[in-house]
């Protein structure tokens, strides 16, 4: 038991070092007023939160974070699900694309911001070019403020998506190829197998996938931050950009420590209420 113990401790000073101070602390900033630049500060209790909750700022950036969690998670999804079906296939092609497929994620973010805003700059861009060529006016993708934050979302999900598709294709590796064998031997087809046999037995995998996925994506800051830095007109500014312009901008550190813990709200209620009700009923 003493063993036990011992062995546990490290990992557990370890979660309080870089979990339970930094949650604390910002609670502790949250109330009291206290600026970035300056170490005068008093006790104000809620009222801080009260500044941000009634800041429309705020809710128009919870609203986009929503939308920006939504994108993410449905093009990684399909981004994924395509990679992983091809890996899965015979061939040297197959093989091959288990390599190729895994390049956008080790890029770094800074390179990947780079490479985008080159691929669609209006005047040399190959992507713009590529439109262009067909009649298409992209304009100023990242400076439009309908336009940017779903094409953000295609860049992050380029980026990521490599990393889902792996954990699917390890998830479809472990389908029972005798299961899949006698559907086909029944008369399905490819569509109706994967929907049948192979969907449902992904789905403890997909689940566990989507939550991470969800917590990951949602707190994302340096793509956006790289690329518009929140703007064109605020039009990107998720969550996450509003709590570091609230505190590195206009230097409030009691507002951005309390958007942080209602951001850990928001994302604490989300994540209970998705295992409540999208968890597989074998887990």
């Amino acid at each position: 038991m003493a063993l036990g113990y011992a062995l546990v401790a490290p990992i557990v000073v370890i979660m309080l070092v870089v979990i339970a101070y930094p949650l604390l602390n910002a609670v502790w900033t949250s109330l009291r007023d206290q600026r970035l630049i300056g170490s005068d500060s008093d006790f104000v209790a809620f009222e801080t939160y009260a500044k941000v909750v009634g800041d429309p700022s705020f809710w128009a950036a919870l609203r986009r974070s929503g939308l920006w969690l939504i994108g993410n998670m449905a093009v990684q999804t399909v981004l994924a699900f395509g990679a992983a079906l091809l890996m899965q296939r015979r061939g040297w092609w197959a093989r091959s694309a288990r390599v190729w497929v895994m390049l956008p994620w080790v890029v770094p973010t800074v390179a990947v911001t780079i490479i985008w805003q080159w691929m669609l700059n209006s005047s040399y861009g190959v992507v713009y070019k590529a439109f262009e060529a067909v009649g298409i006016d992209l304009g100023s993708p990242f400076g439009n403020p309908v336009w940017a934050l779903p094409v953000i979302i295609l860049v992050n999900s380029w980026h990521w998506f490599p990393l889902t598709a792996v954990v699917v294709y390890g998830a479809l590796a472990t389908v029972p190829g005798e299961v899949i064998e006698a559907a086909t031997i029944d008369g399905a087809n490819a569509w109706q197998t994967f929907w049948a046999v192979t969907f449902p037995l992904l789905q403890p995998v997909l689940f566990a996938v989507a939550l991470v996925g969800s917590l990951w994506s949602f707190n994302i800051l340096d793509t956006i931050f790289l690329i518009t830095e929140g703007g064109p007109a605020d039009a990107t500014t998720t969550l996450p950009v509003y709590v570091y312009n609230t505190a590195f901008s206009a230097f409030r550190a009691s507002e951005a420590a309390a958007a942080s813990v209602l951001t850990v709200i928001v994302l604490g209620i989300a994540a209970l209420l998705f295992v409540r009700f999208a968890r597989p009923k074998e887990l």
